[in-house]
């Protein structure tokens, strides 16, 4: 199968990577100018937790970069891992380009495939979910491997999804397939949106792992953008990873304070995936607002803008993630609806 993916940045450089390495014909599409700057390859540090792979690696990518794209190019799955703000734009200039390839849409969403579908017609693509995740530090990718969801958008036959899914397999790379992949990235949107406000308005994830009421604030706003998942028609009983979110007994959040605050101190992956997550201020915003586009009034966050922007940057420094956050515009009042 031979493989295009959109840019060399940090998902689709370590699904690159990996699928390049199973023997895969794999090409990145970057911007004029780049490839020259890829020539040698990429420094890359996985923890690699595919079963059976040599957990680290540290070593270089030996990528292949195009600048352009046509038909000829014989291309039979594209691999999509944008942000999903910049998703109907990047597929209206790839879409004709592309000829008969298939798509994997690595990304999230929230308000549905109404913007995508008259771009590109649902026979064509499925959507995916990264468990994987990192940063760029110093020219290096330092990042971690574990997995992949794939699944068409609503409820479709999974035929594509196999499709997709067969090559990442081939790799190693363990792979879930979901019937409704939009209910299934609903729900993590939801989590994520919940929590982050929580840690946004404790100020650190110190500290947010050390106040038992932050973590309490996050649990409840947690749940409340669930309910918003449950009132779109979702059955979360499908979805047992909400089960330590619905629940409200002082048992269940002691259980969640801990799991917190191991794994973001000591699961090495978990601490190299968040440097991915904490690291676009225009993201921080989207996964704040868009949960609660619904008419359901919830949890909301009263720090000021300037207060946002400096607790935004105690993230990425503790991360020691690179670019400043002025471009996080945020409102005085953050209302978890519009």
């Amino acid at each position: 199968m031979r493989v295009l993916v959109i840019g060399a940045g940090i998902i689709g450089s370590i699904y690159g990577w990996a699928l390049s390495d199973s023997g895969l014909d794999v090409v990145h599409l970057v911007r004029r100018g780049k490839a020259a700057a890829l020539r040698d390859g990429l420094m890359v540090d996985m923890l690699d937790l595919r079963k059976g792979r040599k957990r680290h690696f540290h070593g270089v990518y030996k990528l292949a970069a195009t600048e352009s794209l046509s038909p000829a190019d014989g291309f039979e799955l594209v691999i999509v891992p944008v942000k999903h703000y910049a998703l109907a734009e990047t597929l209206g200039e790839l879409v004709l380009a592309a000829g008969d390839a298939e798509f994997l849409l690595l990304t999230q969403n929230w308000r549905g495939t109404a913007e995508i579908d008259p771009i590109l017609p649902r026979t064509r693509y499925v959507y995916g979910d990264a468990k994987a995740g990192g940063a760029f530090s110093a020219g290096t990718l330092v990042a971690g491997l574990k997995a992949v969801d794939i699944g068409p958008p609503a409820g479709e036959p999974s035929t594509l999804a196999a499709k997709v899914a067969a090559p990442f397999r081939s790799a190693g790379i363990p792979t879930s397939l979901h019937s409704n992949m939009l209910h299934y990235l609903w729900v993590q949107y939801a989590v994520t949106g919940g929590l982050w406000a929580a840690l946004v308005q404790a100020g650190s994830l110190d500290a947010l792992l050390r106040d038992r009421d932050a973590a309490s604030a996050a649990l409840t706003a947690a749940r409340e953008c669930l309910e918003v998942v449950r009132q779109r028609g979702v059955d979360l009983a499908g979805y047992p990873e909400t089960k330590l979110f619905l629940g409200n007994s002082a048992l269940r959040r002691q259980v969640f304070g801990w799991m917190m605050g191991w794994m973001f101190r000591h699961d090495e992956f978990v601490k190299r995936c968040s440097a991915h997550a904490l690291g676009d201020p225009v993201e921080s915003g989207n996964v704040l607002r868009r949960p609660y586009g619904d008419g359901t009034r919830s949890w909301r966050c009263d720090a000021g803008d300037g207060e946002l922007r400096r607790r935004h940057q105690a993230f990425r420094g503790w991360r020691a993630l690179g670019t400043a956050v002025r471009q996080l515009r945020l409102k005085q009042r953050i209302l978890l609806s519009e």
